[in-house]
């Protein structure tokens, strides 16, 4: 055998095997931030992500009138999910969390994160619900100089059935990791490592 040969069946060995043993590519740690919440909304209704019967729940942060990371990530999760049968959307829920409670009412959270996906759900909390809940999962937001805007984190915080955060999916990561995170989750045969 001539060593270039030698070295091209090595390297696909190398290649075949690093496959196998990445599976999906997507890794799955318990992360020290985020998890369940247990809090009253503006209607008086009390939130527990432990009632939700889907075993990945994605949190994210946002506001109404976000001008772009909220309709572009609660888009890019419709785009990762629009193939989904039936059985796998059950898997999943978005539950959208306002950073805006003076202009945002659960009601309208609800509307907005619904024209995107229609299982979401929407919460408004006052405004020391939402700072603490904002502490709870080291999210990042602060109101613009006008009070009429935010810069604010983009993640979305994965939760698996137990309420454990999992994974943090950041706005420049591709549809298919998404995709990828709700079906190897919401599956029976997930390792924590």
């Amino acid at each position: 055998m001539n060593y270039s040969k030698f070295i091209k069946i090595l390297f696909v060995s190398f290649l075949i095997f690093s496959f196998h043993r990445c599976g999906s590519g997507i890794e799955l740690t318990e992360l020290p931030i985020g998890g369940n919440i247990d809090a009253i909304d503006k209607f008086g209704k009390r939130v527990n992500l432990q009632e939700f019967r889907e075993p990945v729940l994605l949190v994210f942060f946002g506001y109404t009138y976000c001008p772009d990371f909220c309709p572009n990530t609660l888009a890019k999760i419709k785009a990762a999910t629009e193939g989904f049968s039936e059985a796998d959307k059950n898997k999943f829920r978005v539950v959208f969390v306002s950073i805006d409670p003076e202009r945002d009412s659960t009601e309208t959270v609800t509307k907005y994160v619904q024209f995107y996906i229609p299982n979401a759900v929407g919460y408004s909390f006052d405004a020391n619900t939402t700072s603490q809940i904002l502490k709870q999962y080291a999210a990042y937001v602060e109101k613009s100089k006008d009070g009429l805007s935010f810069d604010h984190s983009t993640y979305l915080y994965v939760l698996d059935s137990q309420r454990k955060t999992r994974k943090l999916i950041k706005s420049t990561d591709g549809k298919d990791v998404i995709t990828k995170t709700i079906l190897s989750l919401g599956g029976d045969s997930v390792q924590t490592k």
